[in-house]
């Protein structure tokens, strides 16, 4: 089952300084890494310019941290919102702790590269290697651009061949991709597919709710867990547009249970509620555990 997350714009707008909103997506992409979840998606408030920016900002600072360091010189150009990426902790996920030198890589090696040239015969990759890969053009549906990040397999390390791949075909975690669709919580949630999880302190507690959770995650595809804003919890959200929690998710639920604070952060629930999720849906939390 796949594991999708959804996040308010506004997490990194709490501050107009782009060094608190490159560190606060700093926590949200380290989070997303350490519990594997495969795509991170950043909805709008409102239709604002401020929320329209915040989006914008958000996704290039997320993508800029699941990039490998190899290639981000290719994908992306000297850009204000990533002035203060240095403040970005390094994800060190498998695809981005792959040799640096072509006497280490051995055949059959996966990494990821940049399609740099190509033609109706072959593709150029930059593979953060001494030199650039060639691989044959792939079947369809794999019709890859110049610009685009693929998944290559290192055939010969010698003779600089590979074969570029499906992700899936992947025997480590690649990242999270993410979206940044125009849409608001309600709107994302009208088309959104599969299991929908929303998190809230008005929701039943994790463990009582088990049972229902496993069911849920039983079902395989993909599952969507729904996180608020820092100012307005998803119940809010929703209301603005005409909408009850109940009718938009199969299941509410409260991660935290008793507090101490009297509030809990967007990115502090993260950190909650992903290794409670992510174990459910992997298998390591059982019903006994009820």
């Amino acid at each position: 089952m796949q594991i999708s997350i959804a996040l308010p714009a506004s997490l990194i707008g709490v501050s107009e300084d782009l060094r608190v909103k490159t560190f606060r997506a700093g926590l949200v992409g380290r989070a997303a890494a350490i519990f594997m979840v495969d795509e991170v998606i950043v909805y709008l408030d409102d239709y604002s310019r401020r929320s329209l920016e915040n989006q914008r900002v958000f996704s290039k600072l997320l993508n800029y941290m699941v990039v490998p360091q190899y290639l981000r010189k290719i994908v992306f150009r000297k850009e204000e919102e990533l002035r203060f990426a240095g403040l970005l902790p390094p994800l060190k996920i498998p695809s981005h702790t792959v040799p640096s030198s072509l006497k280490h890589v051995a055949p059959g090696g996966f990494r990821l590269a940049a399609v740099v040239k190509e033609s109706a015969k072959k593709i150029v990759l930059e593979a953060g290697l001494e030199k650039r890969l060639i691989a044959p053009v792939p079947e369809s549906p794999l019709q890859p651009r110049v610009g685009d990040i693929v998944l290559a397999r290192v055939e010969d390390p010698r003779r600089l061949l590979a074969t570029i791949v499906s992700p899936t075909h992947s025997p480590f975690y690649l990242g999270y991709r993410v979206s940044s669709p125009r849409a608001t919580l309600g709107e994302l949630l009208k088309k959104a597919e599969g299991v929908k999880i929303g998190t809230s302190k008005y929701g039943g507690l994790f463990w009582s709710r088990l049972r229902e959770l496993k069911a849920l995650a039983s079902r395989g595809g993909r599952m969507l867990i729904v996180f608020g804003s820092p100012s307005m919890g998803i119940r809010e959200m929703l209301a603005r547009e005409n909408m009850r929690v109940d009718d938009a998710f199969d299941i509410v639920v409260n991660t935290v249970g008793e507090q101490g604070t009297e509030t809990v952060r967007t990115e502090e629930a993260l950190y909650i509620t992903l290794p409670l999720i992510a174990s459910l849906v992997r298998g390591y939390v059982g019903l006994e555990a009820v």
